[in-house]
C-alpha cells in the first residue's frame, strides 16, 4: 500500500486529537526567516480538525522616513542611524543611497556573523554608549534587528489576542558553519529571545515542512512513497546571499508512517541574488558611468569602487533585474525563455545617481541595460561546475557526490528563496534536471518562514525533529601524520559527543598546538595552544592528550582537551572569514582586526599604527593593492613622513603603472635620491624615454654608486649597447655581482636582494650561479604555516589505561589565536 506524503504520515502524530490539540493551544509558535537582504516572519497555531495547523505570515510595522508606519510581512535586513532616529525594514533601505555603510547603514551583516574582525564599524555612528543602540560588529547589528523584530512580534501577539506564550524557531542556511551559527544564537540572546533547547533550523528542512503543511495545496499529497524504494527531493535555496542544496530521503517507517532523513547538504557557499546584481554593476553600469563622466577604470582607488561607487549603484541593478525578471516571467511558457530573454531592447529607469568621491562627484544618467546583456550575466553564473567559485550547479553537483547519487534518481526539486524566482535561474535548473518535476511555492519569500514556524510547532509543543540535520563539512585536527577527521560529513546531530586520544611526537616539546578546522586544512577554525608545566617546561615524549568534540543540536561546535585527567576548556574563536584562507591572508585578516579595535578606540579616525601593520601584512600576502591604498591613507595622515617611495612599488606590484608613476614623481620632487631616481627612471623608459632614462640613473649612481638595483638594471641595459657603453655596463653589473654574491656565500643577504643577485648573474652569463639562487629563494619563500608542526600531536592511539607513559598536566589555561 503507498502512503501520501503529508504532515501528518511523517509526524506520526493526529495533530486534530482533542489531547494534542489542548496541548498546543496556549503558545504562539513563531517562525524567523532571517534573510541577507530580507527577513520575514510566520506564526502557527492549532487550528480546528479540518486544519489542525493554522500557520500566516506576521506583518511588521517600520517607520518610514516622513513618519508614516509602513506594514508588510517582508522585511528588508537593513538598519539606518538618519537624523537622530533609528529606522529598520523598508524605512532604512529607503535611505541606502544617502547614507553610508558602516557608518550610519547596515545591511547584509548576517554574512559577516561568525568572523572575528573586531569592531569593523569602527567609525559607527551608533558607538559603544550611544543611549539609542550600540552597532561596531555585525552581531550588533543583528542583535539591533532582531529586538525590533521581538518588539514587533510581542505587539502583533497582544494585538490579535493570541496566546501570549511565544515560543521560537529560526532558520538558517544548512552549510552555515558553527561560528556563523554561535554569532546568530549570541545576537539572538542579545535580543532577549531565550535559547531554549534547539532554536535553529536548516533553510531547506524548513521549506520542506512547509510543504508538509500545505500538501493539500500545492500537489504533494499526490505524491505517494512506494513500499519499494524512497523518495529523494532535492532543495534548492538560492537567496541574496548565499545558495543552499539539501538532499532529503523520504522512506517507510518499521511502523507504517514516513521517515525523513537528510542525505547531503552543500557546503558554504556565499552565492547569491546580490553576487548578480554586483555583476550587473561592474559589467553594464561602471561602463556606463566611466563614459558619461569621461574616466576609466583605473582612476579611482579600490576603496572607492567597492565602499562608495559599487554599493551607490547596486540598489539600481537590482531595480533593473526585478524589471527584466518580471518581463520574461509574464512571458514564459514551460520552462522556455521568450524570445525578448536575449534580445537588445533595452530597460532603462529614469533617475539620476549622484556619487560623492573626496576628490570629484560623478552623476549616471537613465542608467540602462538590455536582456541581451541581462542574460550574459546570467550565464556566467550557469558555467560548468570546473569554476566552483561562481557555478550555481557546483554545489548541486558536489551535494549529489555526498549523497552518492545520480541527479536522475531524484525524485522532486523544490525551488525556493528570492533569487529561484528568477527565470533565467529556473530555465537553467530545468535544463540540467531534465523530465524531473520542479516544484515552487506560491509565495518564495515567506515559505522559510511559515515552515520554521511548523518547526517551532512540532520541536516545542510534541518534542518532535522530523528532519535531524547533518554536518555538512568534516571537522578535522590536524596532526604530524594528516588530517584526523573528529566529525564527518553527513554525520547526524544528535547528541555527538566523541573522544579521541593523540599523544605528542617522541621529542621533548614546549608545547602542544591542536589546529582545528573544517572540510580541509586551509580552513582552520582555531588552534588550541598549551603551554607546558613552568616547572618542567616541555612535555615529555609521547604524552597523552584526549580530545572530547561535541556538536550541538543548533549545530555549534565544542572541543576541550585533556592532559592527565586535568581538562583544558576551549572555547572556540571565531575564524577571520568564513572561506579558505592562506596564512598570509589570515595575518592580513589578523592585522585588519587590530587596526580596527585601534581605531574604535581613537573615536573611529584610523590609527597610524594600526595601518602600518596592516600593510605590512598585505605585503606579505602579495596583496599589493590593498597595501598600497592603506599606505596612502597613512600618508595623508602623517604628512610629515614620507611614504610616497614605498607607495610607488605597491602600486606597480600590483600592476596600477599609472598610479605608480604619479607616486613615483612625488617621491622625487619631495626628496632626490639614488632609489626615487631610479624608480622614476624606470617608468620613463616604458614610456619610450630613453634620454630621461638614462639622465635619471645616471643621477641615481651619483647619489649612491654602490646602488646594487641601479648598478644591475642600468648595468644591463647599457650591455645592450655597443662599445665603451657596452664595456660600462659590464663593469657596473660585475660590481653588483661581486658585493652580493659575497653576502649570498655569506649568507647574509637581504631575501628582497635575491632578484637583483639572479637578474646580475644571468646578464653575465653566470647561469649556474643564478639556478643556485633561485633553488635558495624558492626554500626561503616557502609559506609558513599558522602553527608549528613541532608542535603538533601525533595521530590518535587506542587508548590503553595500562600505559607507563609518563603524564605531565599543565598549569596555565589553554591560549587561543
Amino acid at each position: 500500500m503507498n502512503l501520501a506524503l503529508s504532515l501528518s504520515n511523517v509526524t506520526g502524530a493526529g495533530l486534530a486529537q482533542d489531547n494534542i490539540q489542548a496541548k498546543l493551544s496556549n503558545n504562539t509558535y513563531v517562525g524567523i526567516d532571517f534573510g541577507t537582504s530580507t527577513t520575514t516572519i510566520s506564526y502557527s497555531i492549532i487550528g480546528d480538525r479540518n486544519v489542525p495547523i493554522e500557520t500566516n505570515a506576521m506583518p511588521v510595522r517600520q517607520l518610514l522616513e516622513d513618519g508614516r508606519l509602513y506594514e508588510s510581512h517582508l522585511v528588508p535586513t537593513v538598519i539606518a542611524w538618519y537624523k537622530e532616529q533609528l529606522f529598520i525594514g523598508v524605512g532604512a533601505s529607503l535611505l541606502k543611497g544617502q547614507l553610508q555603510p558602516g557608518i550610519n547603514l547596515w545591511a547584509s551583516f548576517k554574512m559577516e556573523l561568525g568572523k572575528d574582525l573586531g569592531p569593523v564599524y569602527y567609525n559607527s555612528r551608533l558607538p559603544a554608549g550611544h543611549p539609542t543602540a550600540m552597532i561596531e560588529k555585525p552581531e550588533d547589528a543583528a542583535r539591533v534587528f532582531f529586538d525590533f523584530l521581538k518588539n514587533q512580534i510581542e505587539d502583533y501577539v497582544k494585538q490579535h489576542n493570541l496566546p501570549s506564550r511565544i515560543r521560537y524557531s529560526v532558520s538558517v542556511p544548512a552549510s552555515f558553519e558553527s561560528n556563523q551559527r554561535q554569532g546568530l544564537l549570541s545576537a539572538l540572546s542579545g535580543a532577549g529571545i531565550k535559547l531554549d533547547g534547539k532554536l535553529l533550523i536548516d533553510e531547506p528542512n524548513a521549506a520542506f515542512l512547509s510543504y508538509l503543511a500545505e500538501s493539500s495545496l500545492n500537489g504533494l499529497g499526490s505524491l505517494n512513497i512506494p513500499e519499494s524504494s524512497p523518495l529523494q527531493i532535492l532543495v534548492f535555496d538560492w537567496g541574496a546571499g548565499t545558495l543552499d542544496i539539501s538532499i532529503l530521503e523520504i522512506g517507510r517507517s518499521d511502523l507504517g508512517g514516513l521517515t525523513c532523513k537528510n542525505l547531503a547538504i552543500s557546503k558554504f557557499t556565499a552565492l547569491g541574488g546580490d553576487d548578480i546584481d554586483k555583476r550587473i554593476v561592474t559589467d553594464i553600469l561602471l561602463p556606463q558611468l566611466f563614459k558619461q563622466n569621461n574616466c576609466s577604470f583605473d582612476d579611482f582607488r579600490s576603496a572607492d569602487l567597492s565602499k562608495r561607487i559599487i554599493p551607490k549603484l547596486q540598489k539600481t541593478a537590482e531595480d533593473l533585474k526585478i524589471l527584466a525578471c518580471k518581463s520574461v516571467s509574464s512571458q514564459m511558457v514551460s520552462h522556455r525563455l521568450p524570445s525578448e530573454a536575449t534580445s537588445n531592447k533595452r530597460l532603462e529607469l529614469s533617475r539620476t545617481i549622484e556619487i560623492d568621491l573626496p576628490k570629484q562627484k560623478l552623476k549616471l544618467v537613465n542608467p540602462s541595460m538590455s536582456y541581451c546583456e541581462f542574460n550574459e550575466v546570467m550565464d556566467s553564473f550557469f558555467v560548468g561546475v570546473e569554476t566552483d567559485d561562481v557555478s550555481v550547479f557546483a554545489p548541486i553537483e558536489s551535494s549529489l557526490r555526498k549523497a552518492e547519487l545520480n541527479k536522475d534518481e531524484l525524485d522532486l526539486i523544490l525551488l525556493i528563496g528570492g533569487s529561484s524566482s528568477n527565470p533565467y535561474v529556473q530555465v537553467a535548473l530545468a535544463n540540467y534536471f531534465t523530465n524531473i518535476e520542479i516544484e515552487i511555492p506560491r509565495d518564495l519569500r515567506s515559505h522559510v518562514s511559515q515552515g520554521a514556524a511548523v518547526n517551532s510547532l512540532l520541536l516545542n509543543g510534541l518534542g518532535l525533529t522530523l528532519v535531524r540535520p547533518i554536518v555538512s563539512e568534516p571537522i578535522l585536527l590536524i596532526t604530524r601524520d594528516g588530517l584526523q577527521t573528529l566529525i564527518a560529513a553527513g554525520t547526524e546531530i544528535s547528541g555527538i559527543n566523541k573522544e579521541f586520544d593523540f599523544c605528542t611526537g617522541d621529542k621533548e616539546q614546549e608545547k602542544i598546538q591542536i589546529p582545528l578546522c573544517v572540510g580541509n586544512e586551509n580552513k582552520i577554525l582555531t588552534v588550541i595552544s598549551i603551554d607546558a608545566d613552568i616547572s618542567s617546561r616541555t612535555f615529555a615524549p609521547n604524552t597523552w592528550v584526549r580530545v572530547n568534540c561535541g556538536m550541538s543540536e543548533d549545530k555549534v561546535l565544542s572541543v576541550t582537551a585533556s592532559i592527565g585527567g586535568d581538562e583544558v576548556v576551549s572555547t572556540l574563536v571565531n575564524p577571520f572569514a568564513n572561506r579558505e584562507l592562506t596564512t598570509e591572508e589570515r595575518l592580513v585578516f589578523e592585522a585588519e582586526k587590530i587596526a580596527n579595535e585601534m581605531a574604535a578606540r581613537n573615536g573611529g579616525k584610523p590609527s597610524v599604527p594600526g595601518l602600518l601593520h596592516l600593510v605590512e601584512a598585505c605585503a606579505e600576502a602579495k596583496d599589493y593593492l590593498r597595501a598600497a591604498e592603506t599606505l596612502e591613507l597613512v600618508q595623508i595622515l602623517s604628512q610629515n613622513e614620507r611614504y610616497e617611495t614605498s607607495i610607488c612599488c605597491y602600486y606597480d606590484r600590483a600592476d596600477k603603472g599609472k598610479q605608480a608613476f604619479t607616486w613615483a614623481k612625488k617621491a622625487y620632487e619631495k626628496k632626490e635620491t639614488a632609489v626615487n631616481a631610479a624608480n622614476l627612471a624606470i617608468f620613463h623608459l616604458r614610456n619610450g624615454d630613453r634620454d630621461r632614462y638614462e639622465s635619471l640613473m645616471e643621477k641615481s649612481l651619483s647619489f649612491n654608486p654602490h646602488f646594487t638595483f641601479a648598478l644591475v638594471v642600468y648595468g644591463s641595459y647599457l650591455m645592450r649597447k655597443e662599445g665603451k657603453h657596452k664595456t660600462k655596463g659590464r663593469e657596473m653589473v660585475q660590481r653588483a655581482f661581486d658585493y652580493l654574491y659575497k653576502l649570498f656565500l655569506a649568507n647574509n643577504l637581504s631575501l628582497s636582494n635575491y632578484q637583483e643577485l639572479i637578474n646580475a648573474a644571468e646578464s653575465l652569463g653566470k647561469n649556474d650561479v643564478a639556478k643556485i639562487v633561485k633553488m635558495r629563494k624558492l626554500e626561503l619563500s616557502t609559506k609558513s604555516k599558522f602553527y608549528d608542526e613541532e608542535s603538533l600531536l601525533a595521530s590518535p592511539m587506542e587508548r590503553n589505561d595500562n600505559s607507563t607513559n609518563k603524564v605531565i598536566s599543565p598549569t596555565n589555561l589553554s591560549k587561543l589565536f
